[in-house]
Parts: C-alpha cells; sequence; structure tokens
C-alpha cells in the first residue's frame, strides 16, 4: 500500500455507512451461501465416497483427522478474531476519514497471514514433535504436511479481499460462491485423480496435491475480482501523523483472538482427543464418521451462522427485527431436533449400510456416525445460532466473560472424558443397567456435547440481557403441532424398521427409505405452513428497514 492518502474506493468496496441497514437480505444471503454448500457438497460427497474406497482408513485418518486439525488450527488462530472485528467496525460514509479507515482496515486485514507464518511454525513443530513413528514413517509425510501448511498460508494471504467483499454495501457474495465453491470440487478431483495416478503408496501426497489445488483455486479467483497490487496483501505502509491500525478494532481483535484461542480447543478437542488416543485405523473410523455427519453442519449451519454474523454486524442488536431474527431461528433450529430424533433414529441401521464402506464396518465408524447425528448436530445447530449473535454484540467486556464460560465448558469437557472412560465407569453403566458402554470415540462426542451446552447457556443468557423483556422462552419453542406429528412419524417408521424386511431384500429397503422420504417432505411442508406467518413478517421487515 502507498505511503500517500488513497481516494474513496469504488461503489463496489465501499463500506457501509454506520447508520445504515445492509441492503441484502439474511434470509437471502443464507440462501445463496447454501446453495454453495448444496452444490459443491453434493459433487464433493460423491467424489469422497470414492476416496473412502480408495483410501486405508489409516491415510484417510492422518489426512482427514491430523492434517486437517493443523489446517483449521492455524487458520482459525491467525484469522478468526481480525475478521470478526473488521465485519462488525463500521466506516465513515465519506471524506477523508472514509479514506482513512479504509487504509485502516486493510492494514490490519494483513496480520492474518503474518500470524499464519508464526502461529504454522509453532504448531507444525508441536504436531511433529508429538507423533509417533507409525505416523511420521508414512510414505511422503513430511512433504504432505508441508503441502498443508501452505494451503493454509495460500488461504490467508487473500483475506484482505474477503473482508472487501464482505464490506461492501451489499456484500459481493458472487466472488465467494465461486471461489469456495470451486475450491471444494477441484480439491476433491485432484485428491480422487492423484489417488488413481498415484497408487496406494502415494495416497498421503495425494490428499496434499488436493489441497493446495483448492486453494490456488481460491486465491486466482479472488485476486480476479480485486485490482490491488499483490504486496499490499502481505503488508501496509504507514502514513505519517496516522495510526497504522485503528484502536478500536485491534481492541476488539485482540478480545476476540484470545476468545478465538479457547472457542478453537473446545471445538476441535473431541479430533484433539482422538488423535492422541486412538490408533491411526480408528482414527479412519472416526474420519468418516465425522465427514457424514458435518455434511448437513457445512450445508446449512455454516451458511446460516455466516449470514447472521453479517446482518447482527450491521444492525442494532436491540431492534425488532434483530430479535424477531434471533428467536425465529432458534425456532428452525429445535424443528431440526425433533426431525432428527423422528427420522435418523429408525431409519439410521438401513442408511449406515450404503454409506459406511465395508473396511470401516469394523471400526467406530457406525456407533460414532449414529450418536454424532442424535446428539451433537442438533446441539451444534443451536450452540452456531445462539454464539453468532454473541460475537457479533458482545462488547471486550463481554468477550472477556465468555472466555471465562469456554474455560468452565473446557472443564465440563475433561470432567465428562475422564468420568466415561475411567475404570469405575464400566461399574455405573452395570449400576444404571445400560446395555452398552461407550467406546473411547463416543465418550468423546458426549462430551463434546456436554461442553456444548456450557456455551449455550452462556449465549441464551447474553441474548437475554441484551434484549431484556422482548426475549420470552415461548417465542423460540418449536408448535406442539410439529411436535406431535414427529412423534407419530417416529413411531411409524420405528415399526417399519422393525419388520427387518429391509434387510431382505432390496425392494423393502427402498420402501422404507421411500416410505421416509416422503414423511420428510410432509414434514416439511407442514413446517412451512405453521411457520410461514413469522417467516412473511420477518421477511417483510428485513427489505429496507432502518435500524431502530
Amino acid at each position: 500500500m502507498t505511503s500517500h492518502p488513497s481516494p474513496i474506493p469504488p461503489k463496489s468496496e465501499q463500506i457501509l455507512p454506520p447508520g445504515d441497514v445492509p441492503t441484502s437480505n439474511p434470509l437471502s444471503t443464507a440462501r445463496s451461501l447454501v446453495l454453495l454448500q448444496l452444490l459443491s457438497r453434493l459433487l464433493t460427497f460423491t467424489l469422497n465416497q470414492v476416496l473412502l474406497r480408495l483410501a486405508s482408513p489409516a491415510v484417510f485418518g492422518t489426512a482427514a483427522i491430523q492434517f486437517d486439525l493443523i489446517c483449521s488450527t492455524v487458520l482459525f488462530l491467525s484469522r478468526e478474531g481480525v475478521r470478526n472485528a473488521l465485519l462488525r467496525t463500521k466506516s465513515n460514509p465519506s471524506g477523508d476519514d472514509a479514506a482513512k479507515d479504509e487504509r485502516q482496515v486493510k492494514a490490519l486485514s494483513t496480520i492474518p497471514f503474518q500470524l499464519g507464518l508464526l502461529i504454522s511454525l509453532i504448531v507444525g513443530s508441536i504436531y511433529i514433535y508429538s507423533s509417533d513413528l507409525t505416523t511420521t514413517s508414512q510414505p511422503n509425510f513430511y512433504p504432505s504436511l508441508g503441502m498443508y501448511i501452505l494451503g493454509s498460508l495460500m488461504e490467508l494471504s487473500i483475506e484482505p479481499v474477503y473482508i472487501a467483499i464482505h464490506r461492501s454495501n451489499p456484500p459481493r457474495l458472487g466472488v465467494r460462491l465461486r471461489a469456495e465453491g470451486g475450491m471444494a470440487i477441484l480439491r476433491s478431483v485432484v485428491t480422487v485423480t492423484s489417488l488413481l495416478g498415484l497408487g496406494d503408496k502415494n495416497a498421503l501426497l495425494s490428499f496434499a496435491l488436493g489441497q493446495v489445488a483448492g486453494a490456488g483455486w481460491l486465491v486466482v479467483i479472488y485476486l480476479k475480482e480485486v485490482k490491488w497490487d499483490v504486496r499490499s496483501l502481505f503488508w501496509s505502509n504507514k502514513v505519517e501523523e496516522e495510526d497504522r491500525f485503528n484502536p478500536h478494532t485491534v481492541s476488539l481483535a485482540l478480545a476476540n483472538t484470545g476468545q478465538s484461542f479457547v472457542k478453537h480447543l473446545l471445538t476441535e478437542a473431541d479430533r484433539i482427543a482422538v488423535a492422541r488416543i486412538c490408533p491411526l485405523d480408528g482414527q479412519g473410523g472416526y474420519a468418516v464418521a465425522m465427514n457424514y455427519g458435518s455434511l448437513i453442519a457445512r450445508i446449512i449451519f455454516q451458511p446460516l451462522e455466516e449470514s447472521l454474523l453479517l446482518h447482527y454486524s450491521s444492525s442494532s442488536p436491540t431492534s425488532s427485527h434483530t430479535i424477531s431474527l434471533y428467536t425465529f431461528t432458534i425456532r428452525l433450529s429445535l424443528y431440526l431436533t425433533t426431525i432428527i430424533l423422528s427420522f435418523i433414529q429408525p431409519l439410521y441401521p438401513s442408511l449406515a449400510v450404503i454409506l459406511l464402506p465395508r473396511q470401516y464396518q469394523s471400526t467406530s465408524a457406525p456407533s460414532i456416525l449414529h450418536l454424532y447425528l442424535i446428539s451433537y448436530i442438533p446441539l451444534m445447530s443451536l450452540n452456531g445460532i445462539t454464539e453468532t449473535f454473541v460475537t457479533s454484540s458482545a462488547t471486550p467486556k463481554q468477550i472477556r466473560e465468555q472466555s471465562k464460560w469456554m474455560i468452565a465448558s473446557s472443564l465440563v469437557f475433561a470432567l465428562t472424558l475422564f468420568g466415561m472412560t475411567s475404570k469405575n465407569a464400566s461399574t455405573i453403566f452395570n449400576k444404571w443397567s445400560w446395555n452398552v458402554e461407550p467406546t473411547r470415540e463416543e465418550s468423546l462426542i458426549l462430551a463434546s456435547c456436554s461442553a456444548m451446552l456450557v456455551r449455550i447457556v452462556f449465549s441464551l443468557l447474553h441474548a437475554k440481557t441484551t434484549f431484556l423483556s422482548k426475549f420470552r422462552v415461548k417465542d423460540v419453542l418449536p408448535d406442539l403441532r410439529i411436535i406431535i406429528w414427529n412423534f407419530l412419524v417416529w413411531l411409524l417408521l420405528d415399526k417399519l424398521a422393525k419388520t427387518g424386511r429391509w434387510e431382505v431384500n432390496w425392494k423393502g429397503w427402498i420402501a422404507l427409505i421411500g416410505t421416509g422420504g416422503v414423511l420428510g417432505l410432509i414434514t416439511l411442508v407442514f413446517i412451512f405452513l405453521v411457520e410461514r406467518g413469522r417467516l412473511h413478517d420477518l421477511r417483510s421487515s428485513s427489505k429496507g428497514k432502518k435500524v431502530e
């Protein structure tokens, strides 16, 4: 970046004025992001089926659990705090102050890459030092790890462009749709092609090639959209008599980064634990279960949370529209819970036989996937929605308070995991006449759920404090008619599944799954009819509404 003042950015890159509501509709934003995830995930889901049958559980566990954990750690700790702070910060609408604010935003947005260099060095060194010989002796282990880290740094390098397109008015989501959709697809295509071409001995290297190829696509698409000097992506020059960074934004970024460290430990606690206490084959089974279980999270939860974050960050936290949107999304999350319990529980055995390859049936994958779907997914939905509001509205003091709750939740996780895996656990399970004692992998899921409940409680208390009397519990509870309908659906599907006809031949299997599909469509239509009044009001209030 040059040292002289830059002009006001063009309309496509202008920052949202402090008094305006974003012209983008949060519902349409979520719809676009869901479409991105749906199309890319459907293709990558198909390609992953090929990967599961080409790669051994040990290789898949190393790539999907350990290497992916390294990447997510570098990305999350480097950019999460800065990204959230910049998306929350509003600039002056015009004049020299607008140019100054724009320079400060661009300057701070280069920090994630610089942090990434340091964090990747620290995290990579710790990982190599703590890994056992079984892991590090795999063919191409070190080159593959280096390529995974390189892919993470490539993603961090375009963070200034990401911030620019999301701070535009309206956000230029088309760029992101092309970048992230193509990234997911190219990564899977390159991995599958490399596995077929290089063979089993170079399987780990094939995953690394896919990682770098996907990151390369992301970089190219983003750089095509913003005509900046490439050097400005990594460093910014200080203008005389002007702070390089906005002090308030830096304070918020530091608070968010500190909180992100604790949040990341909690979010990835299960993968950290499974990477330490389970053999490579067990990690492969766990990775397969997580891959399937997180499909719905990536298609629906992540886009919804990101669109809510964009909306909340640019709106008054106490406006009636914000309160309505908050309660409506929680209500939808609770509907999802009733759907999962009524459909997944009876249909899971018939689905597991086609979702999991034969070599994974003997691992922990079947039981982990089942437990993940019926317990972790509903809580993940509720936690993501409630924490998004905290992220977009909490003051530095409230963020520090949240960090204390997160520390408490980490203690709950540790105590739960210790209690369920200790020698006395068997005695307790026998005393309560439970049929099956949870495995280590299942204990990790249950411990993560207990920790997530603590975080959800804090987020709800934060909303109650912010909204005061405007937040009513009855506004988030599912409609009783939907609950009764889902209970009847569960009874019917459970009865059909217990006949065992689906195990005899394909006709019985198709009849069971087809019945579940028809009942699922009816359930979604029923929910829409019950909630269409609230949905209509929400859409109306989001179109051109001024912040209250």
